[in-house]
């Protein structure tokens, strides 16, 4: 069978390659081609090694992991693969090699390779997922954070856990932050690599450099607007706002001595995972727009985040004809959101409450209306339509 399958390839118009060469590949392509009985039965799941050789191409032969968002790369294409057949991702590599001009007429074999040996990555990585090793080596834990594409934007680079799956059941914790040496640490066949996420916080409003804060556990009030650059001179430091990751919201009177704390020296008030702290302008009051179907649209000027419910309150309430399931809130930075107003059936209210900054806007649309009218029409038409025929018929 090795030599018929030389023969077919030999026939084929590709470059010359030396005889051994193409008998070792031949052997390998009987492998990569015994699971081609089940390419059209076979679904690509999240986590599978695909093999993908290109005849007369070995450089263009590479293997690839499907990420956790079902997708795989390869040469600078990115390609959405789960749940589709060995075939089908077969011809999207063949028409991206084409169209991109690697290669003029090329010969593809795909194929699902078993992932006996590897090593898992977890976490706060960026293509978290199981990536192949050979079962004769071990490899390094920084390569195999690198294999998962690095860490994450909030990865706790104190908080890498090495999960060992041999006899031992160990738990090994490393702190791979920049600023310490580098240290050879081995994972072995089947061992698991959890990189631990930090919690984020958001301070938004007048501050010197607003955005996400990554921190472990809780974080001051004080702290954060210090790790956000300290109050512009603009700050209400008397009326900040904590949105809760639930939603509910709380207002502090913060002197201008802020990094203050209590008697007994405990932070005033703090910020967990999901919060967000609003430092609002001192000199003016924003506006926020309520547009569409309310008793009063136009502007409405506030201090601070509002709910959509209050919003809808300071408009005036809903239109006869507004549409009370959802509404659009279209944010500063060009965003738009479809925001649905009917609770969750399972927990009685939605899981989390969308708010509306200054500058925000929120528009509600019209109810969808029936016209009865219009569809009486159409009825009429059609009965005598149908009356017509019947007549004609007799």
């Amino acid at each position: 069978m090795q030599y018929t399958m030389i023969h077919f390839f030999q026939s084929l118009q590709v470059p010359r390659v030396p005889i051994r060469c193409l008998q070792a590949f031949t052997v390998l392509l009987f492998f990569i081609a015994s699971p081609a009985l089940f390419s059209d039965v076979y679904r690509i799941k999240i986590g599978d090694t695909l093999l993908i050789a290109v005849i007369g191409q070995p450089e263009y032969t590479h293997s690839v992991q499907v990420r956790e968002d079902g997708r795989i790369n390869y040469f600078g294409g990115d390609f959405d693969v789960v749940g589709q057949t060995v075939t089908a991702v077969n011809q999207l590599i063949r028409e991206f090699l084409v169209k991109d001009n690697h290669v003029s007429n090329p010969i593809v074999m795909v194929s699902p390779v078993l992932q006996e040996n590897g090593v898992f990555v977890g976490g706060a990585v960026k293509a978290p997922g199981r990536y192949p090793i050979s079962p004769e080596t071990d490899i390094g834990l920084y390569r195999a954070i690198t294999l998962a594409g690095g860490m994450a934007e909030n990865a706790d680079r104190q908080g890498v856990q090495l999960i060992r799956t041999d006899a031992t059941q160990k738990v090994e914790t490393y702190n791979l932050s920049t600023n310490r040496p580098y240290k050879d640490i081995r994972v072995n066949i089947n061992d698991l690599v959890f990189v631990m996420p930090l919690s984020t916080v958001v301070v938004q409003g007048q501050v010197q450099t607003p955005g996400k804060l990554f921190i472990r556990d809780e974080i001051g009030i004080e702290q954060a607007l210090a790790r956000a650059g300290g109050p512009t001179p603009e700050a209400d430091l008397t009326a900040l706002i904590r949105i809760g990751k639930d939603g509910t919201l709380s207002e502090f009177n913060r002197s201008e001595q802020f990094w203050k704390s209590t008697e007994d020296n405990t932070p005033l008030s703090s910020l967990s995972d999901g919060d967000v702290l609003y430092v609002p302008n001192v000199f003016k009051v924003e506006p926020i727009y309520v547009t569409g179907y309310v008793r009063n649209p136009g502007a409405q000027r506030v201090r601070g985040p509002l709910s959509i419910t209050q919003a809808v309150a300071l408009g005036g309430g809903f239109d006869v004809a507004a549409n009370r399931e959802e509404v659009l809130v279209h944010r500063r930075d060009g965003m738009i959101e479809e925001v649905s107003l009917i609770p969750d059936p399972v927990e009685g209210a939605p899981s989390q409450q969308t708010l509306l900054y200054p500058g925000d806007i929120l528009e509600v649309k019209k109810e969808f209306q029936v016209n009865w009218g219009l569809v009486s029409t159409f009825a009429y038409i059609l009965i005598s339509g149908i009356g017509i025929i019947i007549q004609l018929t007799r």
